[in-house]
């Protein structure tokens, strides 16, 4: 049975009001602990999905009962990776009149990829993604994410994890926090493909912004991807989960030893781009 249109599960008047009262709230504890106490009243906890528009001009169902990133960009949007989304919307800032082109691996429900085209038509720029993503449910849930936003057209979706080889993978699915799920050794079966491949397939002759959050996978797919990648491939900003590799995390070796820097670090990313 096909998935109702997007408008069909919009958040009640009430609901929406307690949204809006969320959405200003500070962007801090004080923020934090607030959002717990009107996350009910908004219908975050009633397990199901709502029809809403995010980042001013994106159409997203979003399930914010089993995706902690899906929950925040419901609810309090300012308390999902500002810092980070801050600096790829400068880094997009500056492609008025060109074309961005952005690769998001572990797109999840394709709320990066989302903000990033919104960034883009902001700035006056036209956008292409690649959305790579093993698990079929967050496969859908970005693919309807897309169609409702008219981004179909822009975006090209892989239905697999991102690998140093092509293969097949085992994915951990995680089904009351989906963005834990993870590869490991029982588990979905998944097909996987090397980036560079992905990449050349999606007609990218450059990257202008890598986002990779695949919970502790990613050294061995960016280190097959530096190896093997041309320069003009190598992204411009890299964005990338660290919060699983410890203050020795060897994706942000690798990345270094790529001939990146760390522009941005919080506790859970971090944004690099070319040294020098």
């Amino acid at each position: 049975m096909s998935a109702p249109p997007f408008g069909a599960l919009a958040p009640s008047p009430g609901q929406e009001r307690i949204r809006e009262l969320a959405h200003r709230l500070p962007a801090n504890y004080f923020g934090r602990r607030a959002a717990s106490l009107l996350l009910g009243p908004a219908g975050g906890r009633s397990r199901r999905a709502f029809d809403v528009t995010v980042f001013g001009s994106e159409r997203a169902r979003l399930h914010p009962f089993d995706n902690i990133c899906e929950k925040r960009v419901f609810l309090t949007p300012q308390l999902w990776d500002g810092a980070e989304r801050a600096l790829l919307g400068e880094v997009i800032g500056g492609f008025a009149g060109r074309t961005f082109h952005f690769v998001d691996v572990g797109a999840n429900a394709g709320l990066y990829t989302l903000f990033a085209r919104a960034e883009a038509r902001r700035a006056g720029a036209n956008f292409r993604a690649a959305c790579i993503e093993p698990d079929p449910v967050m496969q859908a849930r970005l693919g309807f994410n897309l169609g409702a936003s008219g981004a179909a057209d822009e975006t090209r979706l892989f239905s697999c994890a991102a690998a140093a080889e092509a293969g097949t993978l085992r994915l951990a699915v995680n089904e009351e926090s989906r963005g834990e799920s993870r590869l490991a050794p029982e588990g979905l079966e998944v097909a996987a493909r090397p980036l560079v491949d992905i990449v050349g397939e999606a007609g990218f002759a450059q990257v202008d912004a890598l986002k990779i959050d695949i919970e502790g996978a990613e050294a061995p797919v960016l280190a097959a991807f530096f190896a093997s990648a041309s320069r003009e491939l190598r992204p411009g900003l890299i964005l990338m989960e660290i919060s699983h590799g410890g203050a020795d995390n060897p994706a942000l070796d690798i990345c270094r030893a790529a001939g990146y820097e760390i522009r941005l670090r919080t506790r859970m990313n971090a944004g690099l781009v070319p040294a020098g």
